[in-house]
């Protein structure tokens, strides 16, 4: 059985269709309502199989030449928007579009956006030093410092290990450390052993 290479990783129920991807891209970037980079784009499609690079890359050129899509800068980063007609055009033709498909890259982008603002408001610095690797974790509410830690570790992989969990979980991390430099062994007992429901 022959395979082409536009079909390798597009999970089942994916879009293969170039037509459909350029929808799809039209779709998210109206249902989201924000302008989004190139690698936020594909790792939307990507994550759950819903298009594969190249059927991606192709689409999105298309709609830039063929004015469903606008490039635009913000503090010197191009992001990709939906103009009018690409909203129109998402707007007639979403409905050919899986229902599973839309769900999965709307709850995708939400996620990634999600991320994409905890990582703008919580900082993570990895530094090398003599004696490892300095970790400056810093979470900010309204550009003031809430708290600001700095960790020496041995390895890097330590330190990437730090900044991920306390990308993932910053305001658990915060609300810890408050909880012990305030003695409040209850508060600090339930974030280690949170309550089911």
């Amino acid at each position: 059985m022959v395979r082409d290479g536009f079909d390798e990783g597009v999970a089942p129920g994916g879009l293969k269709d170039a037509d459909e991807i350029k929808i799809l891209i039209c779709y998210l970037l109206k249902s989201v309502g924000k302008p989004l980079s190139f690698e936020n784009l594909n790792e939307i499609l990507q994550h759950d199989g819903l298009c594969n690079y190249f059927g991606f890359a192709s689409a999105l050129h298309e709609m830039l030449v063929s004015g469903h899509v606008d490039l635009v800068k913000d503090d010197g980063v191009e992001l990709y928007k939906v103009t009018v007609l690409g909203a129109q055009t998402a707007a007639l033709f979403e409905r050919r579009l899986p229902l599973a498909v839309r769900e999965k890259a709307i709850n995708t982008a939400v996620k990634l956006l999600a991320q994409i603002k905890r990582e703008s408001e919580n900082r993570v610095e990895i530094t090398e030093s003599d004696g490892g690797f300095d970790v400056a974790c810093s979470v900010f509410d309204m550009g003031d410092t809430l708290m600001s830690v700095k960790l020496l570790v041995a390895d890097r992989a330590q330190a990437e290990s730090i900044k991920k969990q306390f990308q993932k979980t910053p305001e658990i991390i915060y609300k810890g450390v408050l909880a012990l430099m305030t003695g409040d062994a209850a508060a600090a007992a339930e974030l280690l052993n949170p309550k089911k429901e």
